[in-house]
């Protein structure tokens, strides 16, 4: 046990738009929680709801001891939120997991169980996944050009629901890059992991508070912060089309001389213009964004701003 802090569990969850299933699962938390340990704790993250979550996480505290609540100043996003709750845990185990009980609290226990045989992460394998099926084709196209892109190998089954060792969080808490992707870091982090099986449950709010475009913004985030490929790739595209351009130019001359071309086609002047001008401001467009991405970093703005505390 952590000497330090007494606390042996933590659970860590970013609340946003969740009052609708915060009671069941502060319930059931509560009941699988007294199973495991006296020494716990329950850390909510309210990021910046508007339908009274944090009114539920205030009143949970208020009868509990072992709930405590951070509200953030406004909606940060769910990997900020998750940093937050790091920051202020202190247990010996940390669980990351989310507000829509589609992460069941009832599994926690296995994935501990796991955990202490040897293994500092231990990250839930969802069986079974109970999502629409748009959003399980855009986490799998997602996996795959992140794959691509980063080098990351990472299971469509696996999300942000886990345990983690507290040198493993002790770790995560001192990377302050300003985009995160929560499950990227931990793989980046390395140490012994293992997956367990889990049951995957239906989300309790109806629908994901992530929608297309967010989902789009997170996507493009987190393969602009773990990879510099698209940069890479765009220089191995303009190789490309100046090759083919060069041999363009080859096969224009000989015509020239041969004397089977008498005037400059209009049509590929047109078209040499247009593919090398789009060509260039799709390398611009791509530079920008990392050169973005450096402006954020480089501001050393705080990851969250805590407005409230219970």
């Amino acid at each position: 046990m952590n000497e330090k802090s007494g606390i042996f569990l933590s659970v860590v969850i970013p609340v946003y738009q969740s009052a609708s299933s915060l009671e069941a699962l502060i319930r059931r938390l509560g009941s699988v929680l007294q199973g495991i340990s006296a020494q716990v704790e329950l850390i909510l993250v309210d990021d910046g709801s508007s339908d009274g979550s944090w009114d539920l996480i205030q009143k949970a505290a208020d009868t509990d001891a072992r709930i405590r609540g951070l509200r953030l100043s406004r909606n940060f996003g769910q990997h900020h939120a998750i940093a937050a709750g790091l920051d202020a845990s202190v247990g010996e185990w940390t669980v990351v997991m989310d507000a829509d009980l589609q992460d069941l609290p009832e599994e926690i226990p296995h994935l501990l169980s796991k955990a202490q045989h040897g293994y500092e992460v231990v990250l839930g394998r969802r069986m079974h996944r109970k999502d629409v099926w748009h959003k399980t084709l855009l986490s799998t196209l997602f996996y795959r050009v992140f794959r691509y892109m980063s080098g990351f190998s990472q299971d469509p089954a696996v999300g942000n629901f886990g345990i983690y060792h507290r040198k493993v969080i002790g770790e995560l808490v001192q990377m302050r890059e300003s985009i995160r992707y929560f499950p990227a870091l931990v793989h980046w982090l390395g140490f012994r992991q293992g997956t367990f099986d889990v049951q995957h449950g239906h989300s309790v709010t109806g629908k994901s508070n992530y929608g297309f475009r967010s989902r789009v913004h997170l996507g493009v985030n987190a393969v602009l912060s773990f990879s510099d490929k698209p940069l890479r790739l765009t220089v191995k595209l303009g190789f490309v089309i100046a090759l083919m351009g060069f041999i363009f130019a080859l096969v224009t001359l000989f015509r020239y001389f041969s004397g089977s071309i008498a005037i400059q086609g209009y049509a590929s002047l047109i078209v040499s213009i247009w593919m090398l001008s789009g060509l260039i401001l799709m390398t611009l467009g791509v530079v920008g964004l990392y050169v973005g991405r450096i402006f954020d970093g480089v501001k050393n703005r705080p990851l969250y701003v805590v407005a409230q505390r219970t």
